[in-house]
């Protein structure tokens, strides 16, 4: 599947039904992407915003993801606690939805950011390595596809984004928005008190407006997840608040959790 659609993205699809999707994070290997969509999550995200990944590594897990069904989301580099926009932010995006991304997600600070990004949805540079219509007369079609399977995930997590977070639900195009949970929690002052009742309030909120304005809400676990099990409550709790996608965290950390929880009942020692 080179261009997603509904019938073939599980994001896609999942956004148009209802149904809640599960978010895995890969910030190295494809073979963790195919990992994933063998064992039934709907998309991954990858992070070039604190991780060594590259673009040639991104192209390559998008590769992994189109056999395997899941839909790839690409976190491109920004920075929004700093003063002023990066266009290159806009860049990066266009590239990771040019390497065949369904959706990607950059932290803002402001709706004016997000109409910038929104922009993208129009653009017309996909996989163009690829002879992807064979007139001008076919363009049209080509185009509609695009911008009906393209996601732009605007990610909240500063003070900017927060503020403009009302608007930025009702901009048009705007199918999904995700609560970045560390730092909204440091935002709100309970750091990495994912569940605080500060927070709850916050997701809350943010799920009246998506459903107001017909969209999505994105939210996360964090670093403090105990045990596998604890983990899958957590998740259930937030689909029940109304959120449509839950981040897992990284497949690297449940990698390292797993090893960790072999040994201690192998080795009976902490």
């Amino acid at each position: 599947m080179l261009f997603p659609n509904e019938s073939e993205d599980r994001l896609l699809a999942n956004l148009k039904s209802g149904k809640p999707s599960l978010c895995a994070y890969v910030f190295s290997h494809p073979n963790l992407v195919e990992v994933a969509g063998l064992a039934g999550f709907d998309c991954f995200m990858s992070d070039m915003m604190f991780t060594a990944l590259d673009w040639d590594q991104i192209a390559h897990l998008v590769r992994a993801a189109r056999g395997t069904g899941i839909s790839p989301m690409i976190r491109v580099q920004a920075y929004p606690w700093a003063h002023g926009t990066d266009r290159r932010t806009v860049s990066d995006a266009a590239r990771a939805l040019a390497l065949g991304a369904t959706a990607v997600t950059v932290s803002i600070s402001s709706k004016e950011e997000v109409q910038e990004l929104l922009r993208l949805r129009s653009d017309w540079h996909r996989l163009i390595h690829l002879r992807r219509f064979a007139s001008a007369e076919e363009f049209p079609e080509f185009a509609r596809r695009v911008q009906e399977s393209t996601l732009v995930v605007p990610t909240i997590e500063s003070e900017g984004g927060l503020r403009d977070l009302e608007e930025i639900f009702a901009l048009d195009g705007i199918q999904l928005v995700w609560l970045a949970a560390g730092d909204i929690s440091k935002i709100l002052g309970v750091p990495f008190k994912y569940e605080h009742p500060k927070v709850l309030r916050l997701v809350e909120q943010a799920v009246r407006l998506g459903e107001r304005h017909g969209v999505g809400v994105m939210y996360n676990l964090g670093l403090d997840s105990p045990d596998f099990d604890s983990m899958a409550a957590s998740v259930r709790r937030f689909f029940d608040l109304g959120v449509r996608v839950m981040g897992i965290g990284a497949m690297e950390w449940h990698l390292q959790m797993a090893l960790e929880y072999i040994r201690k009942k192998a080795l009976g020692s902490e």
